[in-house]
């Protein structure tokens, strides 16, 4: 397994463990597998709405 990987899988194991336990807005999603389902969905969509164009590799 490759460094990259294991940041992610601790990540998203933080992530689960820190889950707020009483906030109506986002309930606790106690499964694993569906956690990391969703988890994985949060990671895309921000990524989506990152700028992905680099402001130090630009081209005049």
């Amino acid at each position: 397994m490759n460094l990259w990987r294991l940041k992610h899988i601790g990540l998203a194991i933080w992530s689960y463990l820190n889950q707020p336990l009483c906030d109506p807005n986002q309930p606790m999603v106690w499964e694993t597998r569906r956690f990391w389902y969703l988890y994985k969905i949060q990671l895309l969509e921000s990524c989506f709405i990152k700028d992905g164009t680099s402001k130090t590799h630009y081209t005049q």
